[in-house]
């Protein structure tokens, strides 16, 4: 229990260093931008080679990426359903930000540092379903539904294959399957460079958290945000309950789905002609809980 305290606390302490630097002018406005591309392209791979590499591979593990798109597509359809009847903007608005969760920055560094590399393959896993959606395929579908334009397949598969993550993700599963061995000379040169993920990605977190709320953002934020713990609350106690993984995975799976929303959100929001502005604010908020989610989550887990 006071292992749990000590960590979640360091945590929550680089985050408000983050919003700290950047409320004092250390950080400019977009230096967050700067944070996201070290650990999307440099230190998360790393983490999730070094913590993917030796682990034993069980069949069952490729129902998560099946999870994690139905999941997506459930949340879409809820989105629309929420927003019947409403104007095309705030279909837009729902349907893009009740489905993704933001796992390689957020949910992995939480699961690297608290629990094992079982747990880190499960995150690894989930993402490779939920990249499919929240890098492209949620705007395209949104775009279709919403804007009448014609699916673009290859200008999401562009996306998705310049990702950096879920490459290494895919890589990573497929040696793991195969039962390619990394080198260990490797696995030690990068080392130093996954350790740091949990740091640099919080530092992040807290680099691009800010809250700038009209009071008609309100009601739409928490309508969004409650479905969304709703369906976290139900996906977690089923993840650990019912799924035929084993421990560690299930712990894994239990606690990442109280991540945020994919960081993306509000740019393909605007995109699609939704309002960026409240989608940002949606976003911002939903980091708050999705730190108090996890770290719940994980208390939890470890009393049971």
């Amino acid at each position: 229990m006071e292992a749990v305290f000590v960590k979640s606390s360091s945590f929550l302490l680089v985050i408000l260093l983050g919003v700290i630097f950047r409320s004092v002018g250390i950080f400019g406005e977009k230096d967050h931008r700067v944070l996201s591309n070290i650990v999307l392209k440099i230190t998360l791979p790393a983490a999730v080679i070094t913590s993917t590499a030796n682990m034993a591979w069980q069949p069952t593990l490729l129902l998560i990426p099946v999870l994690s798109l139905m999941a997506n597509w459930v949340m879409i359809g809820v989105g629309a359903a929420m927003a019947r009847g409403k104007t095309n903007r705030e279909r837009v608005l729902y349907m893009v930000n009740c489905p993704s969760w933001n796992i390689g920055a957020f949910a992995l560094p939480f699961l690297q540092s608290f629990l094992g590399a079982g747990a880190v393959m499960a995150g690894c896993l989930f993402d490779v379903g939920n990249s499919l959606m929240c890098t492209g395929g949620t705007y395209a579908l949104v775009s279709v539904v919403c804007g009448g334009e014609k699916p673009d397949l290859k200008s999401a598969g562009k996306k998705l294959l310049s990702s950096v993550p879920f490459v290494t993700y895919v890589t990573m599963l497929l040696l793991v399957i195969f039962g390619v061995t990394v080198p260990q000379t490797l696995l030690d040169l990068i080392s130093p460079i996954a350790v740091a993920n949990p740091f640099v990605a919080m530092l992040m977190v807290g680099a691009m958290f800010r809250v700038q709320a009209k009071p008609a953002y309100l009601w739409t934020a928490a309508r969004i945000l409650g479905v969304r713990l709703v369906l976290a609350l139900v996906l977690s106690v089923g993840c650990y309950y019912l799924a035929p993984f084993s421990l560690e995975v299930r712990q894994g799976l239990a606690v990442m789905v109280f991540a945020p929303i994919s960081v993306i959100a509000p740019a393909f929001t605007e995109r699609c002609g939704g309002d960026e502005g409240l989608a940002s604010f949606i976003n911002s908020l939903s980091i708050l809980l999705g730190v108090v989610g996890m770290l719940a989550a994980i208390l939890v887990l470890g009393v049971l």
